[in-house]
């Protein structure tokens, strides 16, 4: 008999517990529903959503002292605001193409793209997007994605 009653008074300090837990929770950390509405409606309308160029591999030599060390694979796919912006980088893909395998070649000369052994993609993500704002214009290209990189050592 005595077991059961403290049982069941465990049971009630329990639900008090979780009770003072929820209220204290609702009281002191979650925000007002009225703040939640407030907060939904200030967000500004999503614009158009973003379109993706896929572009050709580039696969760049890295050359060491005496002889090649490594070929660098690079997937690279470049975001646009709209239609109107893929065309345009569609119109100049050869120019892209190029501009682009020139920055890898240069990066990896000035030895700013390997980074020890491994390849900096940060950094070629920033020498490319700088690349495309210069051909293209800053507001062409919203971003500059590095799918893949694959480095095969000699």
């Amino acid at each position: 008999m005595k077991g059961i009653v403290l049982l069941m008074v465990g049971i009630i300090l329990l639900l008090l517990a979780a009770a003072g837990g929820w209220y204290a929770y609702n009281k002191f950390i979650a925000p007002p529903p009225d703040a939640a509405v407030g907060q939904a409606k200030a967000k500004p309308a999503p614009g158009p959503p973003p379109v993706y160029v896929r572009l050709a591999p580039f696969t760049v030599p890295a050359i060491g002292a005496e002889r090649p060390e490594q070929l660098i694979t690079f997937v690279i796919v470049l975001m646009v605001r709209d239609q109107s912006a893929e065309s345009q980088v569609n119109d100049r893909m050869p120019r892209v193409m190029d501009t682009f395998l020139t920055t890898l070649y240069g990066a990896i000369d000035e030895g700013e793209m390997i980074n020890g052994s491994l390849v900096d993609v940060a950094g070629v993500k920033k020498r490319l997007q700088a690349a495309c704002d210069r051909l293209l214009g800053s507001d062409v290209v919203k971003e500059v994605l590095v799918q893949t990189v694959l480095q095969r050592r000699f």
